[in-house]
């Protein structure tokens, strides 16, 4: 049996949670709120006690929390904010028998997705990276034109996946790069693939690739920095 109260300590709400265990556990929730699970018998005292030790604990936690809360979790639905090489799209969710493929106004700054009307979380977000798909292959020959005239060296493939990572590339010259790239900055774009070429002349991170990286692409660090960022 769980017994439920609220306490306040020090101008701290603790939703404590009495059950039959036999340590404390104390834990802050991705909205700051604090949770304490706690023997059934344990005094009111020791409890205080307890969160007072852990004071500066808790605070700082929450600090951090509060500073950067959670992104909410991404449902592919009308009204929803995506990216577009970076500018700002809503999405429109359509269901016709006319329009088949995703696509998307830059004028209007909306991107049109197909799906059916019942659609689940993954047929709306598949339906998103199919148009991701398209954008990177519609646009990977400049891409490619300007990089490779950079490095000087050119992949025998180029393939696009919905992956982890940014890119990569094999011994045998080919690279893949990631169809998310498409929500980046194009600039992000330029960097992973000089990454990529230069591991066609140096196929590890070692000293002499970051040297190639500082010569084709100067602010290589600051870029992927925009990359890894949730700001897109």
């Amino acid at each position: 049996m769980v017994i439920k109260e609220t306490l306040e300590i020090e101008g701290l709400l603790i939703n404590l949670e009495r059950k039959r265990i036999k340590n404390m556990y104390l834990r802050i929730l991705p909205d700051a709120t604090i949770r304490l699970s706690a023997p059934e018998r344990i005094s009111e005292d020791y409890i205080r006690d307890y969160i007072l030790s852990n004071l500066d604990w808790i605070k700082d936690t929450q600090a951090k929390m509060l500073k950067n809360p959670p992104k909410p979790k991404l449902m592919y639905k009308t009204g929803e904010t995506h990216y577009i090489w970076g500018e700002e799209y809503t999405i429109q969710l359509i269901s016709n028998d006319t329009v088949k493929k995703p696509y998307y106004d830059a004028e209007e700054s909306v991107i049109y997705l197909p799906v059916r009307k019942r659609s689940t979380v993954k047929e709306r977000e598949k339906a998103l990276m199919e148009l991701y798909r398209a954008e990177m292959n519609r646009n990977i020959d400049y891409f490619l034109s300007k990089c490779v005239s950079i490095v000087g060296k050119e992949p025998s493939e180029i393939k696009f996946r919905n992956m982890k990572n940014w890119g990569n590339c094999r011994k045998d010259k080919r690279i893949t790069l990631n169809i998310k790239l498409a929500k980046k900055p194009p600039i992000c774009t330029e960097y992973v693939l000089i990454h990529e070429l230069c591991h066609l002349i140096e196929f590890n991170h070692s000293p002499r690739f970051k040297a190639l990286m500082d010569q084709f692409c100067p602010n290589w660090r600051e870029i992927k920095k925009l990359l890894n960022s949730d700001d897109y």
